[in-house]
């Protein structure tokens, strides 16, 4: 189990998860509900991993790669990253 993470949400679905020394990525999000017709969303690591959001709840799950027992997780805080605009390259004519 790790202590502490930090998962950042990007435009276009691409989701960051780091902690300590590690950072994984992941590209977009699969809806689906459970058996009882719950609706959640699933994020998935590279290193496989899975991150489990149920939106009625505002409730997260982790759940490890190769460990199918979930761990709830505890939002600490929330924040908004101010958007950077970079200077488009054009490149030179030959």
């Amino acid at each position: 189990m790790r202590e502490n993470m930090v998962i950042s949400r990007f435009a276009y679905s691409l989701t960051t998860m780091k902690w300590d020394e590690h950072f994984q990525v992941a590209s977009g999000v699969r809806q689906n509900k459970t058996q009882n017709d719950v609706p959640f969303r699933v994020t998935r690591f590279q290193n496989g991993d899975d991150l489990v959001f149920f939106p009625g709840k505002q409730t997260y799950f982790m759940f490890y790669s190769g460990n199918p027992e979930p761990d709830r997780c505890v939002v600490l805080s929330t924040s908004t990253y101010e958007i950077t605009q970079l200077p488009r390259y054009e490149k030179p004519d030959a």
